[in-house]
């Protein structure tokens, strides 16, 4: 194609384009004028958001404190509103050990819980375990505040743990006082059997020999006079005894061996025979059941103590009125019922540092029987 026709070709073309571009465009939309914003005061503006954030601030720090307020006063109230240990809705427990019949036992407990509430002010009841193992727990899960403890089973509780409201490891039971009987505060334990069965009273460890291949009566596994003891004295001297049984407390014992039947001899605290029921029930009782072996006076008396969880304030309290009562007709009275007591003397944990050599010696271990 020449230079000219090229020429004329693309003047046409861009004629055609302005043709199409007048006639059929898409026109260009106009637009409204729009008004300039007013000026911002930026420094005005956030003095008002500081303001309002400290003001949300401070509402929120007033509402938990408000909250804290509450739940304070709500605890103060559930506190207050909680019985006291001591009143009558919440009465202190005081445990006797069950190595008498029971209603011996609950009779002259209740008249020594009613003189020491009469001292005190307090609300005290008396109950009876079913046996040693019972009390124990009682005293080492907050079921009881003072507990009468045999010596053996106060060794137990004095040796397993519990924790305080502090969450501190602490004994479970504290000794105060120990018994006195006849103005001593150790006894012996005796070994007893039916004369009619041939057996004869000895002097030293030997008459336990008798009693080979017999079946024992004891009182309870944690009784240091009617197990412990007797048990470890006859595993000493090499005496193989049958399997024996425990059938609760002391006369218990002296009633099976004066039946016969049950067992062929048992062992109870010196001595278990002269208990009025069994005295009164069994009048030839001291004939027919025989000592064959007494021990010397090597265990100490019961107990009276308290249990981790009772305050300090409540310990002094109660032992003070205890002292007291001790000294008056009716509570002497009462003390000798429950187990021929005639006497109290104050006591700590070291008074029985000689016992649990005399144990050790014995292979008994009683730290060992708690873990």
């Amino acid at each position: 194609m020449s230079k000219n026709k090229l020429y004329y070709l693309l003047a046409g073309l861009v004629a055609l384009a302005l043709i199409v571009s007048a006639c059929g465009g898409t026109p260009t939309p106009t637009t409204e004028p729009t008004e300039a914003a007013p000026a911002v005061d930026t420094a005005a503006t956030d003095a008002a958001m500081e303001a309002a954030h400290a003001a949300e601030t401070q509402a929120a720090g007033e509402a938990m404190h408000a909250a804290e307020t509450q739940t304070a006063a709500d605890a103060a109230a559930t506190e207050a509103a909680a019985p006291k240990l001591g009143s009558p809705e919440f009465p202190i427990t005081m445990a006797i050990a069950p190595s008498a019949t029971t209603d011996e036992l609950i009779a002259s407990g209740n008249t020594i819980a009613d003189l020491l509430s009469q001292e005190t002010g307090l609300t005290i009841k008396a109950v009876i375990p079913t046996n040693y193992k019972a009390m124990i727990e009682a005293m080492c899960s907050g079921n009881a505040q003072v507990g009468w403890l045999p010596p053996f089973g106060y060794l137990v509780a004095h040796e397993t743990k519990a924790k305080d409201a502090a969450g501190n490891e602490v004994t479970c039971a504290d000794v105060a006082f120990v018994t006195l009987r006849n103005g001593l505060d150790h006894y012996a334990t005796q070994y007893i059997a039916r004369a009619a069965d041939g057996y004869t009273a000895g002097t030293d460890l030997s008459a336990l020999k008798q009693f080979e291949g017999k079946k024992p009566c004891w009182t309870d596994q944690f009784s240091a006079s009617g197990y412990v003891i007797p048990a470890s004295l006859l595993a000493q001297e090499g005496v193989k005894a049958k399997t024996a049984a425990f059938v609760q407390g002391h006369p218990t014992v002296v009633r099976a061996v004066y039946a016969g039947g049950i067992c062929d001899f048992g062992a109870t605290f010196v001595d278990a025979r002269t208990n009025s029921a069994i005295q009164t029930d069994l009048p030839d009782v001291n004939e027919k059941v025989i000592v064959v072996y007494q021990t010397e006076n090597i265990i100490p008396n019961d107990t009276l103590g308290y249990a981790y969880d009772l305050s300090p304030e409540l310990r002094d309290q109660i032992s003070a009125a205890m002292e007291k009562i001790a000294g008056t007709e009716a509570g002497a009275d009462a003390m000798k019922k429950l187990y021929s007591i005639d006497g109290l003397q104050a006591t700590d944990d070291t008074f029985f540092d000689e016992f649990r050599v005399l144990l050790a010696a014995s292979g008994i271990d009683v730290a060992a029987l708690v873990r």
